[in-house]
């Protein structure tokens, strides 16, 4: 009984305090759910920011019914993607550490020139809070390492493509070309007297006589000359002889519905791309480990001693193999390219002592302690392996973009996804 009579008397109170709400400004109806995904839900509140952060505008009633109608389904699919993408990176334990997101808030900042205060002003400023920026930033961030994790490492990219690509970068390079036209229409009279003096051509003098003398191109007064061209302001089947040519060469026939062309490149202006030139070594070293037993001092005494002991005759090849912790390169004879980008922060400094002293150190890493004795120095030209690595690398990225469409497609078919509306 006692307990009958506190349950009505909490309903009654309960009841009071509904009707109360109701009848003030403070009663708000409860967020409604439009779906899940997975074990997230979608609110109907969330679809709403989502929208107003996206239009930066305050009203939705001044957008028409229907265009709000489609605004409304996109959200709502871009939600439910977020929501599986990041369970599923949860659950494959792919999500970006605290420490990661603060790096790049770091890194957005000092980018702009600016400090962190500043950016997250800048940020309220624009009307978003700093956490929703974090988590906009999370989510970026997950998407990228899905990308790198999931989809890149499957991609294959052929020789032809990197071609393609590059070649593709040449015609919408700055480079000019002087180029001289014949055109010989199909109802050209002198076709045949034509092409049988084009084929004697030696030089630009006889292609501007014989333009002059034959061509139906509009030029042909002007000896058949286009003047300097970009490639991407020719047509597009001269664009396979200009890209190949060297100055003073001239093309075969290339037909066309309007006729057959010859071209002349006289003279060709190359937009300057700078050289990467790459410094490489071939050396030896003695390296005696970090080690727990013996210091600092006592590893750069050691190898002080075994220098000595080269000076004095001992081949460093030997010294190497009666020393070294390191005996992956005991032969001169058999010695690698080495990229001076590739070495640890102290080798590169103390490389730069060569070519005054060949052997160089003692000096110490995170590895441990190092005597180098330099063999050999050149700066190798790696401009068209970088460019070809650049084209391999924009290859994979427009690949795995396209994918990466495909992934979301399937994960979103296989996830449990449930709507609570019409």
């Amino acid at each position: 009984m006692l307990y009958s009579f506190h349950l009505k008397l909490t309903l009654a109170i309960f009841c009071i305090i509904f009707f109360h709400s109701a009848l003030t400004d403070d009663y708000k109806i409860l967020d409604k759910i439009v779906a899940t995904a997975e074990k997230d839900v979608i609110t109907e509140s969330e679809i709403r920011n989502e929208i107003l952060n996206n239009l930066e505008i305050k009203d939705l009633s001044k957008i028409p019914t229907s265009d709000l109608k489609k605004i409304r389904t996109d959200v709502l699919k871009k939600l439910i993607e977020k929501k599986v993408i990041l369970q599923y990176a949860e659950s494959i334990n792919l999500l970006p550490s605290q420490q990661e997101i603060e790096m790049v808030v770091s890194n957005i900042a000092s980018n702009n020139n600016i400090t962190i205060e500043e950016l997250k002003k800048e940020i309220t400023n624009d009307g978003l809070s700093f956490e929703e920026f974090k988590n906009d930033l999370r989510y970026k961030l997950t998407i990228q390492k899905i990308k790198d994790r999931e989809i890149m490492p499957y991609i294959n990219i052929s020789e032809y493509e990197i071609d393609g690509w590059i070649k593709n970068k040449q015609k919408n390079s700055e480079n000019e070309f002087k180029i001289f036209h014949i055109l010989l229409k199909q109802d050209n009279p002198n076709k045949d007297k034509a092409i049988k003096e084009i084929k004697s051509i030696k030089n630009n003098i006889d292609f501007s006589e014989i333009a002059t003398k034959y061509s139906d191109g509009p030029n042909a007064l002007n000896g058949g000359e286009l003047g300097w061209k970009k490639i991407q302001d020719l047509p597009e089947i001269f664009a396979d002889f200009i890209l190949q040519a060297k100055p003073g060469e001239i093309s075969g026939f290339i037909e066309s519905p309007n006729g057959s062309h010859v071209l002349l490149v006289e003279d060709i202006k190359t937009s300057q791309q700078e050289k990467i030139l790459v410094r490489q070594y071939k050396f030896q070293q003695i390296l005696l480990k970090n080690s727990s037993i013996v210091d600092n001092i006592e590893l750069e005494n050691k190898l002080k001693n075994i220098n000595n002991l080269v000076s004095d005759g001992l081949e460093f090849s030997e010294a190497v193999k009666r020393y070294s912790d390191d005996q992956f390169n005991i032969d001169p004879k058999k010695l690698e390219w080495i990229n001076y980008n590739n070495l640890l922060p102290e080798f590169r400094l103390n490389l730069s002592e060569y070519p005054k002293k060949d052997i160089i150190g003692p000096f110490k890493t995170e590895m441990g302690w190092h005597l180098v004795k330099i063999y050999d120095f050149r700066e190798q030209d790696f401009t068209n392996e970088a460019e070809k690595q650049t084209a391999k690398i924009e290859i994979a990225r427009n690949k795995t973009e396209i994918r990466f469409k495909d992934w979301i497609d399937a994960l979103i078919k296989n996830s449990k996804i449930k709507y609570f509306e019409d």
